[in-house]
């Protein structure tokens, strides 16, 4: 690879993880299409964000960025600034794996929450990124209902709660957000993250009230079962006998 193709790859992926929303279908057909044979065709990805203006916005900013003029149009002469080590073989790999998912963008950012080499990778691309809005209808859908679901949520969250960056929950579009949804997604957090900090790094956007009550109450129960082993015993116990139950 080339500093262009990388500077051009690089951008790409950090506008990938800034996006609020998936890309339009035929926009990630287009992106899988690529993926197929990125080493050659890592050009495309300049000219496919033209297509999508909201990408196209980030992506430039990510290449100016790149760019010791900090000139935002396409440039075929710029020098790299330094960055985290990692082979061209590896940013390949990665960038293949993101860009053949069947929603980039979610993929990007959970390759973003949860490896540090990728975060750091894009580091110095991303300095809004401290703080980023998941949008749960287009993540999970409007009925967030199972377990399953909750889980894939926390998996997105908690590496970024732990490191004391905030994380806003947009869910505009939900019509349920289940109690075994919820418990799942930011229940559990209180394991290791106190209720405080849960408070104010993971805010809520547009979260019916009913839904945001229920979250309250699971709220208030985790912390005591992740608190009190005493209660937290009595629990496990009660789940035993009715999970064994003839």
């Amino acid at each position: 690879m080339n500093l262009l193709d990388k500077i051009t790859l690089k951008s790409f992926l950090a506008a990938l993880v800034r996006q609020a929303c998936s890309l339009p279908g035929d926009l990630q057909q287009e992106v899988n299409a690529i993926a197929k044979t990125l080493s050659a065709k890592l050009s495309h990805l300049d000219l496919l964000t033209e297509d999508y203006p909201l990408l196209e916005q980030d992506y430039l900013a990510a290449r100016a960025i790149l760019q010791d003029d900090g000139d935002r149009l396409r440039s075929s002469v710029v020098e790299e600034k330094p960055s985290v080590e990692i082979t061209d073989e590896q940013l390949l790999n990665l960038a293949s794996e993101i860009l053949s998912a069947k929603d980039s963008v979610s993929f990007a950012k959970q390759a973003y929450a949860e490896s540090p080499e990728f975060r750091q990778l894009l580091a110095q691309l991303l300095p809004q990124t401290s703080s980023y809005t998941i949008n749960i209808l287009d993540l999970i859908g409007k009925y967030c209902i199972t377990t399953e679901a909750g889980q894939r949520v926390y998996d997105l969250i908690h590496p970024k709660l732990l490191e004391e960056q905030p994380v806003e929950l947009d869910f505009t579009g939900v019509e349920i957000a289940a109690p075994p949804f919820l418990n799942f997604a930011i229940g559990q957090l209180l394991k290791d993250i106190p209720p405080e900090t849960i408070n104010r790094l993971l805010p809520r956007k547009n979260l019916n009230p009913l839904d945001e009550e229920s979250l309250e109450f699971i709220i208030d129960d985790c912390q005591q079962y992740y608190s009190d082993s005493e209660f937290r015993s009595r629990v496990d116990q009660v789940i035993y006998e009715l999970a064994t139950a003839p």
